[in-house]
């Protein structure tokens, strides 16, 4: 049975033990700075324990996913149990921090990954995406086939991380601020706010459905009609900025996500 553990129980590291343990196929260890957290991994069959250094000795593969700010202190706490010759690998799901920072703070030659999840994980609809330096690759397959359990996954060049970051790490956050958007305008409308959130929400759910087999642009061009009430919309939308405001927001998390791991 593979031996995993996760460093930070919070959204992305708790959904992923969640899924791991329903899973039956690992042995699970974990850790968290709130020792609060930990009963209901406990009662999921999940060893906790009392150190970082621990989960580290006690698996092969080790999750860290604590804020970008403490993922060096935590790699100088598992660094002893990280010798290339114990075969184990840690993968890190912090923003900004790169394989090369991390590597530093551990032993020459440790396999050292990158994953870059979203919190639909937590339904197990997210989507993540991985890489890993030279030691590391031969455990992509690993890792991938971990984050399957909580959604899409796909290797990409760490070059692009923060851009991925910006893009989809942020990405329910977005939808979430279009859907209040879109709920709110409903409501000025003069329909009621419950019927307004289950209309959007059902229509953000379809959507979503048609993008997995056809373009953006297929699925606007279906529902656009020429002079109906869609074109109108999209006019008055491109007038106040629309996309051009979402290409905004993607660059200032995209640079944000480079500042985070210095």
């Amino acid at each position: 049975m593979q031996k995993v553990g996760i460093i930070g129980v919070g959204k992305i590291g708790g959904s992923l033990l969640l899924r791991l343990a329903e899973s039956g196929e690992f042995e699970l260890s974990a850790s968290d700075i709130h020792k609060e957290q930990l009963g209901a991994f406990e009662k999921a069959g999940v060893n906790t324990v009392s150190s970082n250094l621990e989960v580290a000795e006690r698996s092969d593969l080790v999750f860290v996913a604590v804020k970008p700010w403490d993922v060096g202190m935590v790699m100088e706490e598992i660094s002893p149990a990280m010798i290339p010759e114990g075969g184990k690998a840690v993968a890190s799901v912090a923003a900004g921090v790169t394989i090369s920072n991390i590597s530093d703070r551990l032993p020459a030659g440790a396999a050292v990954l990158r994953v870059m999840p979203n919190v639909c994980a937590s339904v197990g609809l997210g989507s993540a995406v991985v890489t890993a330096n030279d030691a590391g690759r031969e455990r992509l397959g690993e890792v991938m086939g971990i984050f399957r359990h909580v959604g899409d996954v796909m290797e990409l060049p760490e070059r692009l991380f923060d851009a991925a970051t910006a893009l989809h790490g942020s990405g329910p956050a977005y939808v979430a601020l279009f859907a209040d958007a879109l709920i709110q305008a409903g409501v000025r409308q003069g329909i009621p706010r419950d019927v307004a959130r289950r209309l959007v929400v059902e229509t953000i759910g379809g959507t979503a459905v048609l993008l997995k087999d056809r373009s953006a642009h297929q699925v606007r061009d279906e529902v656009m009609t020429p002079g109906g009430t869609t074109a109108a919309a999209f006019v008055a939308m491109e007038k106040a900025g629309f996309v051009g405001a979402v290409h905004d927001g993607i660059e200032a998390a995209t640079e944000q996500a480079r500042g985070l791991g210095g």
